[in-house]
């Protein structure tokens, strides 16, 4: 029952305004009628436009579209002859690329260490 009330209020709310054309419009708390109430306020009502006034309207928005088009063009081209992307890598591929050699003990270039193992020091040695 409460479900239905407001669908009830609106359909007649829609029949009302849309049966009203130019009648005064007032608003009592939350809902709009026709029919003055205390405390209610009239709501102005936008007047019908002038044919000349949408003639103009509707010539704005065809220009509006027109222009639109063409920036949209003018974008497209912009992007078809804008540079391609320029992706800055290694001259080899990864696979190619072969680790430094470290140096040795001598400070030569030489072959990398294997696997690395930490050890403590030394044991001191035995005092003779």
């Amino acid at each position: 029952m409460h479900h239905s009330r407001p669908l009830l209020m609106g359909s007649a709310l829609l029949l009302a305004a849309h049966a009203a054309g130019a009648q005064t419009i007032y608003r009592c708390g939350n809902s709009y009628g026709t029919q003055p109430c205390a405390g209610g306020t009239i709501v102005e009502g936008q007047p019908n436009a002038s044919p000349e006034e949408a003639a103009r309207a509707r010539r704005g928005a065809e220009a509006d579209a027109k222009r639109a088009d063409e920036l949209q063009k003018a974008r497209l081209a912009q992007e078809q002859a804008a540079p391609k992307a320029v992706v800055m890598g290694p001259a080899q591929k990864p696979s190619e690329v072969k680790p430094p050699k470290k140096a040795g003990k001598d400070g030569k270039p030489g072959k990398p260490p294997g696997d690395f193992t930490a050890m403590g020091p030394k044991p001191a040695k035995p005092a003779k």
